[in-house]
């Protein structure tokens, strides 16, 4: 009784709230930080996949979709876990820029769910290692959306996380604001490994928050491999169509 007074009067002076449409929340959705409108809004990947970056393919029979057909990127296998549908869109933004770091527990939710659903073992891979942020923009958002979600990963499967190794050397322009050729000459030669050894032989599972044309994970894939890494693959929470 006591408790039930408790949890009701911190209601009214602290309410729960959606994230997204500040919806209240009953007790049962408050770990996930969304309400089930919102959740239901999130659309998963489903196949048929590309064979190379799972982007969904209209045509089951393509095997490649058309990004990876031209641009031949560096990783050997990439998942997405949802479209990067609008629901998906506002929700990675707040996750990046609006300090929404709650979001990680039903982004890890996600991504835990596709992998089981499709069978993908994390356990293949000898280490995580999230695509990093530039220093500058690393002061200004105070964290690094990509590695909080391997940090998820790296608890749920007992795996390592490399951490300052692959490094960005290059402030690059914002890849959201070009177009598609444009993005993979702005990443180009802007990461370097700072302790090569680390990576040589092994088996590196890239996390990244969105894959679009796949040039950055490409881009980090090229450095890896060219370090030494036998294997790279690549698991993000959402993809673009």
């Amino acid at each position: 009784m006591l408790r039930a007074f408790y949890h009701s009067f911190c209601d009214l002076l602290f309410p729960h709230n959606c994230i997204f449409c500040k919806k209240y929340l009953p007790h049962t959705g408050r770990d996930v930080g969304l309400c089930p409108d919102c959740q239901n809004a999130i659309k998963k990947n489903v196949p048929p996949f590309c064979q190379r970056c799972s982007r969904h393919l209209l045509e089951p029979a393509q095997g490649l979709c058309p990004d990876c057909l031209h641009y031949q990127p560096h990783f050997d296998c990439a998942w997405g876990a949802t479209y990067y549908n609008d629901m998906m869109k506002r929700l990675v933004h707040l996750f990046k820029y609006g300090n929404k770091t709650a979001l990680r527990h039903h982004f890890s939710h996600l991504i835990f769910s596709f992998m089981e659903s499709y069978q993908i073992n994390a356990r293949q891979f000898d280490m995580i290692a999230p695509i990093p942020l530039h220093p500058a923009r690393f002061r200004e958002r105070g964290y690094n959306q990509s590695q909080i979600l391997a940090d998820s990963l790296a608890r749920k499967f007992s795996l390592p996380v490399s951490l300052n190794n692959l490094i960005r050397t290059r402030n690059t322009r914002n890849q959201a604001h070009l177009g598609q050729k444009e993005r993979w000459t702005n990443i180009k030669a802007a990461f370097r490994i700072k302790r090569p050894s680390e990576f040589q032989g092994k088996t590196v599972l890239i996390v990244d928050d969105l894959m679009t044309t796949g040039a950055t994970a490409s881009e980090a894939s090229r450095v890896l491999k060219e370090t030494g890494a036998r294997k790279v693959g690549v698991l993000t929470l959402a993809i673009t169509h």
